[in-house]
């Protein structure tokens, strides 16, 4: 059974709707599913303070999570109103995360970072940074080469906030449309997650 098939069948899903709703949480049940497809190298590209990470590394013990994040304001970021990324963010994700021997954090631009990681080198890449639609693109554009066949890319926040001016629903619809992706999955958590099988 291929991913596709194995995410169908597990949530009794209609493969003919797009997209299709999975009516679970990822903080309960996205770590299980990638865990069960046996997953073993993920990316999350934006950690803040690590509170997903911790979460994915729980469910996921044999997979390597690394988390990638700048933790640096700089001019025209506007995901968080307070300065908090640099004065307590990174330290407060360095203490959550420590302890777990499956985790490591890079301090670093996720287009630097990128160029790190081989094209299908890692099974999963959870998008979860800058949310400006150029920004979004941007890293589903550098990170789905990472991801292998088979492999999955996803991300936060699919929805919009105009407080935020997010631009992730415009950004993923245009990829999914662009390169013909089918079907896309949408987690219905309060704040929505993507997700596509490469």
């Amino acid at each position: 059974m291929n991913t596709l098939e194995f995410i169908i069948d597990r949530y009794s899903l209609n493969p003919n709707d797009n997209p299709i709703k999975i009516s679970q949480s990822r903080w309960h049940d996205m770590g299980h599913l990638f865990n069960d497809l046996g997953f073993k190298k993920g990316v999350e590209v934006g950690v803040y303070k690590a509170r997903f990470t911790t979460c994915l590394a729980k469910r996921m013990p044999n997979c390597q999570i690394i988390g990638i994040d700048a933790w640096t304001v700089y001019k025209g970021y506007k995901d968080y109103e307070n300065n908090d990324l640099e004065s307590m963010a990174q330290k407060e994700a360095e203490r959550r995360t420590k302890g777990f021997t499956n985790v490591k954090l890079i301090k670093d631009w996720s287009m630097d970072a990128v160029k790190q990681f081989e094209d299908e080198s890692i099974d999963f890449v959870f998008i979860d940074a800058n949310h400006d639609f150029e920004c979004v693109v941007a890293d589903i554009a550098a990170w789905s080469k990472k991801v292998r066949r088979g492999g999955i890319v996803c991300g936060h926040d699919y929805f919009k906030n105009k407080r935020h001016n997010f631009g992730v629903v415009e950004a993923v619809n245009g990829w999914c449309d662009a390169y013909d992706i089918k079907p896309l999955f949408i987690w219905t958590d309060n704040c929505p997650n993507w997700m596509y099988v490469k």
